[in-house]
């Protein structure tokens, strides 16, 4: 099998940001970061705030210049043109004109991208429909929808003129539980279809779930990169702890013989769902039998405690 192409190849990577009086002082935001993504895949870029993430990504867009090292994009400039028409970008914070409606949105940014009126039309309706956002909600302005709302309209931008590349920083950010698993959905639906997508994440057990491979970033230096399985062992992956009340002592029964582990709480119940047992079909099951489901969360991933880990090393180095 040939060996699948780089789409991102990131060298030495380095961004400095002059700080304290008269730019005396240097701060490093990205640290010879060196990384490649390859055709097809789902890559996270992981870390907490301030890890150098946003910077990272508009570093590979070209919107903030290196201090050194190199990006390369389809093996291209990032600042070619053709590379750019194969680019799909959602910011952590769209700023997006709030006198406009969805559609009057994508319209705009359809003409930008040089498509027909009948492309634009079609690819809007497509789009919008694709991450569910409806007709009553999309011919609303900006300004009235709540940010899951934008959420999925930016995705919808990213998407409009069809691209090769999809970046993505912090795609998770300001969604609930489910507003998460659409999102997930979507990447995966994406990947499907031949894209490759880059996002950035301080969510990792949401990147554990879906990404081929992670790179784990912390004060602008790269940990670690790989999959998952390959940075740590894999038996706590897609569990999930499940919140909830009203739960019937036969529900319950129900629930442990499909491998989860159940314990009453006064009147709530918390519901431990193996991987194995598939938590999302646990939550379906409770809400078919009359329960109620409170909330839901991954339940602390093993990659988790390994980016601790290797943060609690790195601290204790020489720098």
């Amino acid at each position: 099998m040939s060996a699948r192409l780089a789409v991102i190849v990131v060298e030495n990577l380095t961004k400095d940001y002059a700080s304290g009086w008269l730019g005396h002082r240097r701060h490093r935001a990205v640290d010879h970061l060196t990384l490649e993504v390859q055709e097809g895949e789902i890559f996270g870029l992981l870390g907490p705030n301030g890890a150098g993430k946003t910077t990272t990504v508009k570093l590979l867009l070209r919107l903030i210049r290196p201090t050194a090292g190199t990006v390369r994009l389809f093996g291209r400039s990032p600042e070619d043109p053709v590379v750019r028409a194969q680019l799909g970008f959602l910011p952590e914070h769209p700023y997006l004109p709030e006198a406009l409606t969805a559609c009057e949105l994508l319209d705009y940014f359809g003409q930008l991208c040089g498509l027909s009126r009948s492309d634009r039309l079609a690819r809007a309706a497509a789009l919008l429909h694709q991450v569910g956002l409806p007709a009553s909600v999309a011919d609303r302005p900006l300004r009235q929808l709540s940010r899951g709302e934008l959420a999925r309209v930016g995705l919808a931008q990213a998407l409009l003129h069809d691209p090769k590349l999809l970046i993505l920083d912090d795609p998770f950010g300001g969604l609930d539980p489910e507003g998460r698993r659409q999102v997930r959905d979507w990447l995966l639906r994406w990947r499907e279809e031949g894209r490759t997508i880059f996002l950035s994440t301080p969510l990792i057990a949401e990147a554990e779930i879906i990404c081929d491979r992670v790179a784990l970033l912390h004060r602008g230096r790269l940990l670690a990169c790989g999959s998952p399985a390959e940075l740590a062992p894999p038996t706590a992956r897609g569990a999930v702890e499940i919140l909830a009340r009203d739960l019937t002592p036969q529900t319950c029964e129900s629930l442990r013989a499909r491998g989860c582990d159940v314990r009453a709480d006064r009147a709530l119940v918390r519901v431990c769902a193996p991987a194995s047992a598939n938590g999302w079909e646990a939550v379906d099951f409770i809400r078919r039998s009359g329960g109620c489901v409170i909330a839901v969360n991954p339940i602390r991933s093993s990659l988790e405690r390994f980016f601790e880990d290797a943060v609690t090393a790195s601290e204790a180095s020489p720098a």
